[in-house]
């Protein structure tokens, strides 16, 4: 009885603290889960083996589960920082597991399983979906299942993302007196430029108790090289970093036929896209990947005969390598600015522009320690079975992931669960409006959540 008490006292003072925000409120959590639950799992290693072996064909048992929660979240798409709904679906499906969660940079949750202590791992999964007008064909994806929220769409997986994780929650659980650590679920918003998981990571998830050691995640990879069935990932740097800019460009406008009177911001703006091409083609070694585009270039109005007294150009740039990526907003500000001197324009360049209110922030290059990348192929052969054409070693490509943040946190690794499938029409490319994801695939990738967290801890915080 005395323990009891004793037990209940530190409770109650834990709860009386609870309105503590950001760091203090996640240590909170996890110490009231370390008082709560029982001594760390003391399964012997040839139950865990078993239970390791056995993953793969327990998450095909959970495959209706995970393709169930997906098409729910298809049907209800939020944009980012707006994914409250989808929020409270993942807290509605954690607590009937029994599996305690908080808020985290709300909308984000994180859930916890496990004893509490070290070793831990993260395993992540994005939530957000993008201002797209969904396309898909009906014929591989019934109308009756597309999105109701009419100009978002869940074009990148992010849905598949979270039924995946939820049912690696279910698995884990399942597995909790055989987990020595700690497991965080990560449900994380605003991926599509928002840098969700560095407000998580601000809120308190990158000071949590016990520190997580590493970092997971997978992205649904519908492409040829990684066809449905298999995995890839690669040491060292797999995705770019990105950052946007925004060009104003200032002249003085006029009537058109009368163009040695006025100062063209059409003809500067050509300029200064042609210059910034010439970043990449003669200023950046060849070796190095680098992408520059010009998206956008917006001038005057619907008068044929007047030229415009501004001109508005934005684009994208992306680089592999960071002291690159860097480098180039210097690269592109001195490039726009002599570029419209020598047409008698002035320009202002903005590296953080907004629109409606949220701003697009950059996102340094996704980089895989080198251990954990190989400790995620391995656990993929262990898990889902096969060689080299299963488990696959891939090319970096230049697209961005804010996971990258998570990975200048802790060893992490990105890892492509592979989606191209002809027979599924899950052969568009992600952000496509016609994008199908193959939900075949999906069972796969809990397998993979629940290989790598459970092997981690299996090897108490070692890869």
């Amino acid at each position: 009885p005395a323990f009891i008490s004793y037990r209940a006292a530190e409770r109650s003072a834990m709860v009386r603290r609870r309105r503590r925000d950001g760091v203090g409120a996640m240590r909170w959590f996890v110490a009231l889960l370390a008082l709560t639950r029982p001594a760390p799992g003391t399964g012997s290693e040839s139950d865990f083996g078993s239970a390791l072996r056995d993953i793969a064909s327990d998450a095909a048992l959970e495959s209706d589960y995970v393709v169930a929660i997906r098409r729910e979240l298809h049907r209800a798409p939020e944009l980012m920082w707006e994914e409250f709904g989808t929020s409270a679906l993942v807290k509605r499906e954690l607590d009937s597991m029994g599996i305690e969660h908080r808020d985290v940079a709300s909308p984000g949750v994180v859930g916890v399983i496990g004893t509490g202590g070290s070793p831990a791992v993260l395993l992540r999964a994005d939530m957000d979906a993008l201002p797209v007008l969904e396309e898909s064909d009906a014929s591989f994806f019934p109308d009756a299942l597309k999105s109701r929220n009419k100009g978002i769409m869940h074009a990148c997986g992010h849905d598949g993302h979270v039924a995946m994780l939820l049912g690696a929650a279910k698995l884990l659980k399942r597995r909790e007196s055989l987990l020595n650590g700690t497991v965080y679920l990560a449900f994380q918003p605003a991926e599509e430029g928002g840098a969700g998981a560095r407000r998580m990571l601000e809120a308190g998830l990158g000071s949590v108790e016990p520190p997580f050691e590493t970092a997971f995640a997978l992205h649904n990879w519908p492409y040829p090289e990684t066809p449905s069935g298999t995995v890839g990932t690669r040491a060292g740097t797999i995705m770019a970093g990105s950052g946007s800019y925004e060009i104003a460009v200032a002249g003085a406008g006029g009537h058109a036929a009368v163009p040695h009177k006025n100062i063209d911001v059409v003809v500067c703006g050509a300029a200064v896209v042609t210059a910034l091409q010439t970043i990449v083609s003669r200023r950046v070694d060849p070796l190095d990947s680098v992408v520059i585009s010009t998206t956008v270039f917006r001038a005057g109005g619907a008068a044929s005969n007047v030229m415009a007294d501004a001109a508005t150009l934005a684009g994208t740039f992306r680089a592999l390598d960071k002291k690159t990526f860097e480098w180039l907003h210097g690269a592109i500000e001195s490039t726009a600015r002599l570029a419209a001197e020598t047409h008698g324009c002035t320009v202002v360049v903005d590296f953080a522009p907004s629109k409606d209110g949220v701003t697009r922030e950059e996102y340094p290059p996704t980089v895989n320690d080198p251990n954990a990348a190989a400790f995620a192929s391995q656990m993929a052969r262990e898990v889902l079975g096969g060689g080299a054409e299963t488990v696959r070693d891939v090319a970096p490509v230049m697209p961005a992931e804010d996971f990258s943040f998570f990975g200048e946190t802790a060893p992490s690794a990105m890892m492509w669960l592979g989606s191209y499938n002809a027979s599924a029409g899950a052969v568009w490319p992600l952000h496509s409006t016609k994008y199908v994801l193959d939900e075949g695939v999906l069972h796969r990738g809990t397998a993979m959540h629940v290989g790598y967290a459970a092997g981690f801890l299996r090897k108490r915080g070692a890869f």
